[in-house]
């Protein structure tokens, strides 16, 4: 066991940085105090960049959703109280699921430019509801948070962008509801958009080189794993991709880049990548550090932590993100902590590649307690809280890239001891080195092979998979899945152009009286053969779907008015009423009544546009039976 006095020096190097941190954070705190306190009444002005954070009246709210009319009347009786100049949190509330409503009035100078962009720039947040008024007009409503696919977000941007048309010499009242099971921070600024663009410049140049740096060091440790085959940089390596996808779910990028039509995994991406990253750090930590936790009788304090990442990763995917947000910022100064103790400890005995290993602790360990204080709600949002964690963990990944060269230099050395002892020995050990990688090359080649081969068959069964579940089996037809995808696109394309299109509904006559006089297998074919005339009569633009046993609906987007839809439906019905021969040789001539609506004319609804054309539909048909 090793003496009290010597494994107190290391402490003591942790209390003395962690006494620095602390005067460092309360400097940013008294800062943010200042900058707080300056924040008067808001007059907009022509400037290019304005900060409205501290400008924000605020109402927390739990519970179920309040609705604008019911923030505006909380307002009223001045339930929303004023930003305080001497709190830490302004417009950061840390970790909470209450509902955030924030409430701005303003006006605007007679020289206003028209054009301007409203930026919430905290990209995980879950929900973002933007109302504002012009002199008490009514109000024009904005969504975005990361619970949106990025596609469908309001300004196509990595943080939550809404843009406003401000009138010159007008007053405006301007509603915030903000929402997250992560940290709820709302910095919020007015650009003019090309200042904004400019300030983009910047952030995506400082991002590049961080993920440049990231992408590097992951391929130096990949290569330096295949060339030494030491499982300590096959973690390493996936410790920075998976920090890496933490990373892009704080700034924005698991959005824009790498699931913009996933907003499940965009707002799992901040919480989950820096669980795993968590994961797989503690296990590299006790990799590296080799006796030390043994010396510290510490063996089982990084299994422990990266199990803690497992379960919080494991929380966040099947219970609840906001208690995995909680656990993973705690866990993170638990594990950095840790870490770091454990390094300076291996420093003093002077182990290869401590001296970079601290220092790269001491770096990430600054960057995880300042983002985690932030998250919690202890600092405020600026610049230097908001990207702590980037700028910590950049500068860790370089110095333990220099930690793990300094420790190949380490090996390298005792293997030239090695070298000098027995030179035989080491020949064979090389000989014997080649063979294994000339093995696990082959298996390589072998099990690419396969991979590949099996992809294949896995494309296939997942093209085929695709195509049955949207489409109809009996018919081949698109089904009421396919269909509804292309009833939101029309619609859309409608509303863009200021457009219309035509549904059609069409349902066969007497078809229980042909399956129950016929039989099943009779009602199929001419199920079959209805639905090849009918896609015969469209265009490939138009869609033709079997939503029902023997109903199908057509959208047709090229079809515009009623006398034109009208004349479609007798062409349709005039190609489509004709003998069917069944099986067994004998013909039947099926009857097939249709209806139809026209969006936006008939309704502006695509339930209610289709309930139209069912109507039409059936009242044609009552009229060809009273008729029969």
């Amino acid at each position: 066991m090793e003496p009290t006095h010597k494994l107190l020096k290391p402490c003591f190097f942790c209390l003395t940085w962690l006494v620095l941190t602390a005067k460092v954070l309360l400097l940013l705190s008294l800062i943010s105090f200042a900058h707080q306190a300056s924040a008067a009444n808001l007059i907009i002005s022509s400037q290019k960049q304005q900060s409205l954070s501290g400008h924000f009246s605020v109402y927390r709210h739990s519970g179920e959703p309040l609705t604008l009319e019911e923030a505006r009347a909380l307002d009223a009786e001045q339930a929303f109280q004023p930003s305080q100049a001497d709190s830490v949190a302004g417009t950061n509330f840390g970790l909470t699921r209450d509902e955030i409503w924030l409430r701005l009035h303003f006006s605007t100078p007679a020289d206003l430019p028209e054009r301007w962009l409203l930026e919430v720039a905290h990209a995980s947040l879950d929900r973002v509801d933007l109302y504002i008024s012009e002199d008490n007009q009514v109000y024009q409503e904005q969504q975005s948070g990361d619970l949106l696919p990025f596609s469908e977000q309001p300004f196509q941007h990595r943080h939550h962008v809404f843009e406003l048309a401000l009138q010159p010499s007008q007053d405006y009242s301007l509603y915030l509801r903000v929402a997250s099971e992560g940290t709820l921070s709302v910095p919020v600024t007015l650009w003019q958009p090309d200042a904004l663009w400019q300030q983009d410049q910047l952030s995506y140049s400082l991002l590049s080189a961080y993920y440049g740096l990231l992408v590097a060091l992951l391929i130096y440790n990949l290569f330096l794993y295949l060339s030494l085959r030491d499982p300590l940089y096959l973690t390493y390596v996936a410790f920075i991709s998976a920090l890496a996808v933490g990373q892009a779910g704080l700034a924005g990028f698991s959005g824009q880049f790498l699931w913009p039509d996933n907003a499940y995994l965009t707002n799992l991406s901040p919480t989950g990548g820096v669980a795993l990253a968590g994961f797989f750090g503690a296990l590299f930590v006790r990799g590296f550090l080799g006796d030390t936790p043994r010396r510290l009788r510490l063996n089982w304090l990084m299994p422990l932590i990266s199990a803690g990442y497992a379960t919080v990763f494991l929380t966040a995917v099947f219970w609840s993100y906001y208690f995995a947000a909680v656990a993973v910022n705690l866990l993170s100064l638990v594990f950095v902590i840790s870490a770091l103790v454990m390094g300076a400890v291996s420093f003093y005995y002077r182990q290869p590649g401590a001296r970079y290993f601290v220092l790269a602790w001491v770096a990430l360990l600054t960057g995880v307690l300042v983002i985690s204080l932030h998250n919690l709600g202890v600092l405020p949002s600026n610049f230097l809280t908001s990207n702590a964690l980037l700028v910590g963990s950049a500068l860790e990944m370089l110095l333990l890239a220099l930690a793990l060269a300094d420790r190949i230099n380490a090996i390298q050395k005792a293997r030239d001891e090695a070298q000098a002892q027995s030179i035989k020995l080491r020949q064979e050990m090389v000989e014997a080195l080649e063979e294994k990688e000339r093995h696990l090359e082959r298996r390589v080649v072998e099990r690419t092979e396969a991979l590949e081969k099996a992809n294949q068959e896995l494309q296939k069964s997942h093209q085929l998979l695709e195509y049955q579940a949207n489409h109809d089996a009996l018919t081949g037809l698109a089904n009421r899945k396919l269909l509804e995808l292309h009833f939101t696109k029309a619609q859309k394309q409608a509303d863009q152009e200021a457009s219309s299109f035509t549904v059609i509904v069409a349902d066969l006559d007497q078809f229980k009286q042909i399956n129950d006089t016929w039989g099943h297998l009779a009602g199929d074919d001419i199920l079959i053969a209805l639905a090849r005339r009918l896609q015969a009569s469209v265009t490939p633009r138009d869609t033709l779907a079997r939503i029902g046993g023997d109903e199908f609906i057509i959208l047709l987007p090229g079809l515009h008015d009623h006398q034109a839809a009208a004349n479609f439906c007798q062409q349709l019905l005039d190609k489509v009423i004709k003998p069917v021969f069944l099986r067994e040789g004998e013909q039947i001539t099926p009857g097939i009544s249709l209806g139809y609506a026209i969006y936006p004319d008939d309704a502006a609804d695509i339930e209610q546009l289709v309930n139209l054309a069912d109507k039409a539909m059936y009242q044609n048909k009552l009229k060809s039976i009273q008729k029969f």
